[in-house]
Parts: C-alpha cells; sequence; structure tokens
C-alpha cells in the first residue's frame, strides 16, 4: 500500500502496524503538527522548550550532510530516516532517495517536510525484511 504526500511517496508494504520507535507521542505528534501546517519551522523552535521539538526541526542538522560525496546521478538509501532531518539535504544532491524508517509518524514527519521533492520514497519498516534491488549509496 502507498500513501502520497506532495511529491513524496510513503510505501506501507513493510509496515507491521506497529510503531517500533518513537520519541513520545506527545512530542511526535506536535512535530507532525507543526510540519503539516507550516514550511518554516523557526518560530516553533523559538518557542519550544521541548528538546525534541527543536532538535527534530532545527535546519542546522542538515551540514552533516554538507561533506558527503553525493552526486546528481547517485541513488541513495537513508536508513532510519526518522522525521527527515536530512532527507530534503541529500534529496536536493541526489538522482534519488529511499529511506526506511521503523516508525508510519516518523516517516509521515518526513513526508510533509520534504513534500516538494519528488525524488523520495519512504518505506516503513525493518530495513532486515526489505530486500533492496537496487545499487545505492547506504547511509545509517
Amino acid at each position: 500500500m502507498e500513501e502520497k504526500i506532495g511529491n513524496v511517496t510513503l510505501n506501507y508494504d513493510y509496515y507491521s502496524g506497529e510503531d517500533l520507535y518513537s520519541e513520545g507521542d506527545e512530542a511526535e505528534n506536535k512535530v507532525l503538527e507543526i510540519v503539516k501546517n507550516t514550511d518554516d519551522y523557526t518560530d516553533e523552535i523559538l518557542r519550544s522548550n521541548h528538546w525534541i521539538i527543536i532538535y527534530q526541526l532545527l535546519k542546522q542538522r542538515e551540514n552533516i550532510v554538507e561533506p558527503m560525496e553525493i552526486n546528481k546521478d547517485d541513488e541513495v538509501l537513508e536508513i532510519g530516516a526518522g522525521m527527515g532531518a536530512l532527507t530534503g539535504a541529500i534529496a536536493k544532491r541526489c538522482k534519488c532517495i529511499d529511506c526506511i524508517d521503523l516508525s508510519k509518524r516518523r516517516s509521515m514527519v518526513n513526508a510533509y517536510r520534504n513534500k516538494q521533492y519528488n525524488n523520495i520514497e519512504i518505506i516503513v519498516g525493518n530495513f532486515q525484511d526489505i530486500k533492496i534491488e537496487k545499487n545505492m549509496i547506504l547511509l545509517h
């Protein structure tokens, strides 16, 4: 089963129906609400005193992608993509990125925050259960 959020495809073929990782329902639901309703998280970060909201939405986390040797023709596999802090920065630089994460809610956050990119597929499930058919650059 698939779902589209903007241009991003969410693939639930490997989803067990249970989120196997969470930083807490309240914080994750708040982050999901934020990314559904705005593209600029600055005000939310400044207003928040919850470390998960600040950490998950902080744009500076994308800086870790800068030294990575990712080219426009590369196909990238991001294992443990979580809420997509790095996904958008990687998507800007590669042909396509397949993300894998254990949590549907965290994957939905990733999809909403990166909905403008048409080269992202997010697979919800355990990476050990997923057969990867492509030759990809692995990030985890």
